[in-house]
């Protein structure tokens, strides 16, 4: 017999844009880094961005509990090409 879980927390990935910029909340990680790369084509040069797994946390404080980093960007001086650190 197969054992599984009654239930599993999702597993959520935050992004944010320093500086002002977009951020939000996806269940999938490619998703936040195409939302990452879309935001980061349009803000200055050196802009930094990050892309983090979080939990839920407690019901009370309406926060989100950082799991893991999944990786940071940049948006590159040149050409505007977004550069990832994984």
């Amino acid at each position: 017999m197969i054992e599984r879980r009654l239930w599993e927390p999702p597993r959520l990935y935050s992004w944010d844009v320093e500086q002002g910029g977009p951020g939000g909340v996806t269940d999938d990680p490619e998703r936040a880094i195409d939302h990452v790369n879309r935001a980061l084509a349009d803000a200055p040069p050196g802009t930094r961005a990050v892309v983090r797994e979080v939990a839920l946390g407690c019901a009370f404080s309406g926060a989100y509990r950082l799991v893991a980093n999944v990786g940071t960007a940049r948006r590159g001086a040149g050409g505007g090409v977004v550069v990832w650190e994984f």
